[in-house]
């Protein structure tokens, strides 16, 4: 139901372009920083599926086994994922606000997103590896140390990722 009018929104942006020249990088901004969101709330999501398919191994082990080193380590390997899970959660947005001192440029947000996208491909590989329980405590070792790895691999991204937010890019 299109009158040939524009919309109010397009007329009130346009007065925000006409006032503010940098609105419109900022509103493209302001997207990329939206889509940084929506990424890290599902990488959070992602990662605990794999917090929980770690519990339910966890529970098999002590239902199985009691207390051993193997559960031990699953232990420590859940509140691990658990925090990482947290920090990606909340972790600084991909730039400053409109009228802040200090701004992030497309490069910046660029990387982000690519240590974003990478992120994601470690967290893919995590799911598939946590949802493919060892069937037996002896194959429980390469589990264990996949995870390990990948959980290093995806802490070194996140340390990284903050390093780009705040300027200390290398």
């Amino acid at each position: 139901m299109s009158s040939g009018k524009p919309s109010p929104d397009l007329r009130l942006y346009e007065k925000l372009l006409m006032l503010f020249p940098g609105y419109k990088g900022y509103k493209e901004k302001e997207l990329i920083r939206e889509t940084d969101r929506v990424v890290r709330d599902e990488l959070y999501r992602r990662l605990k599926k794999s917090v929980s398919d770690l519990r339910s191994f966890y529970s098999l082990i002590v239902s199985s086994s009691g207390s051993t080193p193997v559960s031990n380590r699953v232990e420590k390997l859940i509140y691990r994922l658990d925090s990482l899970a947290e920090k990606t959660r909340h972790a600084p947005y991909g730039y400053r606000p409109l009228f802040h001192a200090f701004k992030v440029d497309e490069n910046v947000l660029d990387k982000m997103l690519e240590h974003d996208l990478n992120m994601g491909v470690i967290v893919e590989e995590l799911n598939k590896t946590t949802s493919s329980k060892p069937s037996s405590i002896l194959e429980a070792e390469k589990f264990l140390a996949s995870i390990e790895e990948l959980l290093g691999k995806y802490e070194s991204l996140l340390e990284e990722r903050e390093r780009i937010l705040s300027g200390i890019v290398r």
